[in-house]
């Protein structure tokens, strides 16, 4: 008895205090390892079953020790799922307390299927599958929001068009619009679509390749210098018509860009998978669209915008937020402090993904709305170096413009110094200026060596051979203008087609400049870049450039510069001005065009600039 008190009162002296110290430092320990941890859980290589029986490879990440449903963010990309291009965003929004989901398009991956069908409505399909699997999750509660870039843009308009029952809202900025902005820009085919779609080849996403400017921009110069069928580009940088191809008319694979190129202008087989307008009608989710004013792909991003708040129910369009900024394709999704050699103001460098993590709180009742959403749009005055609003983006606009007409009394400039006049009143007899087009020619060979480091302040295009260039006076005042500056030339040709390339700079007192538009049109697109027209010999027309959208005042003391080229470019498939099959012309057909540009009061050439609309007042 006594020993068993005496064994008694040893486990209590001291073992059970042992007990409760362990206990303690594994409580302890189990806590500090719950602080040190990351947040969050991902679970990687997920094989989701969509319905036509394809699995798609998903990495899924979840906020650590998830007790309670959450709503879900979805990506539907080609580029990659293991955080390469976005490495913080799905730890970030899974310490926010949503799951992040990410999901390889077919052929990317382990993900079945082939590529052909990710630029289509598959993958809108595709999407709307994977908003419902999503949704019936246990751990989803029933929301799911979309995120991405580019492409990835692309691929939430697709899967927002098929109307999924579970999509709670997209946000898609700088989004591409297959037919629209790619691959071909106003009819034009694009060289840099090969180069995309040498980014994606394979399974893995080729950094290094795309890197690599001394080969792609190496080889895009030896195409273009040795005049080779631009049907030829993709072979000759290594794409593989086995991993990028599509089944032609007669059920025979033919590579991707070779098919692009054989529809140029139609529309049917361009616009195929483009939300229609009975699904923009029933797209009620809100939205929120971010591009820049020097993004490639603004065309794209804003024509979804106007389709969207065109054919919208109302309830949507009024939680619809379009922001525009001083930003290119790159830094609209992470903005910087430089961009394309021109500083940014500090206003404008905002922080992105919390615009966009405050926002899916925001439609998810989980937050407020972000500040700079405080109207459907927010633009960026440069110049001002102030955000603006509106209610929409016509509104950022007065709906009045300034009109400046081109002008030379002896018809053709000569020169950058000895440059034609860009004026507010028509001369009435001004001869024409005369531009010749010779595809034998091969300006970029010249500037090669600056090309490559182009930018928006470069100013050495007006130099160029062939170019023709037009001043304004110093402008008098202080000038806002809002929206797409515009250019009519009235023009005629000896030839049944050609190509022109113009460019706008802002010219400040100390003679340095930024790029304020450039645009690139075909004579056979010039009413649209789904008809073809070509020129009759001694034919008029109009020749419209649209350049993108932006915001910007132009201090008194500034001038503008406008410069005109023929387009004669590797970055796209060259014209030789025969009126044939476009991308398979050949350089033994090429024809010299010579374009005359018309600038009397009949047939007034002439360059409109959209004055902004006066600012609000500070609420």
């Amino acid at each position: 008895m006594n020993e068993k008190r005496c064994s008694l009162c040893l486990w209590l002296v001291v073992v059970a205090p042992l007990a409760i110290i362990a206990g303690t430092f594994i409580a302890g320990t189990l806590a500090r390892a719950a602080d040190v941890g990351p947040g969050y859980d991902i679970d990687m290589g997920h094989m989701i079953r969509v319905r036509d029986g394809v699995e798609l490879e998903a990495w899924i990440t979840k906020p650590s020790n998830l007790e309670s449903k959450a709503p879900a963010i979805l990506t539907l990309t080609q580029y990659d799922i293991d955080g390469g291009r976005h490495a913080d965003s799905p730890g970030s929004y899974a310490r926010r307390g949503y799951v992040f989901v990410q999901a390889y398009v077919r052929g990317r991956g382990k993900s079945g299927g082939v590529k052909s069908d990710n630029l289509g409505t598959q993958v809108g399909r595709d999407g709307y599958d994977l908003v419902e699997w999503i949704a019936a999750q246990p751990w989803s509660d029933g929301r799911v929001v979309m995120f991405g870039g580019s492409y990835v843009g692309m691929t939430q308009w697709q899967t927002a068009a098929q109307l999924p029952p579970h999509l709670a809202g997209i946000a898609p900025y700088v989004p591409i619009y297959p037919g629209w902005d790619i691959p071909n820009t106003n009819g034009i085919p694009q060289a840099q679509t090969a180069l995309i779609l040498g980014y994606v080849s394979g399974r893995s996403l080729n950094t290094g390749y795309v890197n690599n400017q001394e080969y792609i921009a190496g080889k895009m110069l030896e195409q273009y210098a040795a005049y080779r069928p631009f049907s030829e580009l993709d072979h000759a940088i290594g794409i593989s018509a086995d991993d990028w191809w599509m089944l032609d008319e007669h059920g025979q694979r033919i590579s991707m860009m070779k098919m692009w190129l054989n529809h140029v202008g139609d529309a049917a087989f361009n616009l195929a998978a483009e939300p229609t307008v009975d699904s923009y009608s029933r797209m009620n989710f809100p939205v929120l669209t971010v591009t820049g004013y020097y993004d490639d792909d603004q065309p794209g991003a804003l024509h979804y915008y106007r389709n969207y708040v065109a054919h919208a129910p109302a309830t949507a369009i009024a939680r619809h937020h379009l922001v525009i900024g001083p930003w290119d394709h790159f830094a609209a999704q992470a903005p910087t402090k430089m961009v394309e050699g021109v500083s940014i103001p500090e206003a404008a460098v905002i922080d992105m993904q919390k615009l966009h993590a405050d926002w899916y709180d925001s439609v998810l009742g989980r937050g407020a709305s972000p500040a700079l959403l405080r109207d459907s749009v927010a633009y960026f005055m440069l110049g001002a170096d102030e955000w603006r609003y509106a209610k929409s983006l016509d509104a950022a606009s007065s709906g009045k413009q300034l009109t400046l007409f081109l002008s030379d009394s002896a018809g053709t400039p000569q020169d950058v110094f000895h440059s034609g006049q860009l004026t507010p009143k028509q001369n009435a007899k001004d001869p024409p200026a005369s531009i010749v087009s010779d595809p034998h020619e091969l300006p970029e060979l010249e500037v090669a060596s600056y090309a490559a480091n182009e930018d928006l302040t470069s100013q050495f295009r007006a130099y160029q051979k062939r170019a023709v260039t037009f001043h304004s006076d110093p402008f008098a005042r202080d000038t806002e203008i809002a929206g797409h500056i515009r250019l009519t030339l009235e023009c005629s040709a000896d030839t049944p087609d050609f190509d022109l390339w113009a460019q706008v700079l802002m010219v400040l007192p100390d003679g340095s400049t930024v790029r304020l538009g450039e645009d690139v049109r075909r004579a056979r697109f010039r009413n649209s870049q789904f008809i073809e027209e070509l020129i009759n010999s001694g034919q008029v027309v109009q020749i419209p450039f649209e350049f993108n959208w932006l915001a910007r005042r132009i201090p008194a003391g500034a001038r503008l510069r406008l410069t005109i080229a023929p387009l004669n470019s590797p970055n796209y498939q060259k014209n030789f001005n025969t009126g044939g099959r476009v991308g398979y012309e050949r350089i033994e057909d090429a024809r010299v065009s010579t374009i005359r540009v018309f600038h009397e009061a009949k047939r007034p050439s002439r360059l409109m600039l959209p004055l902004a609309a006066a600012r609000a007042p500070s609420p």
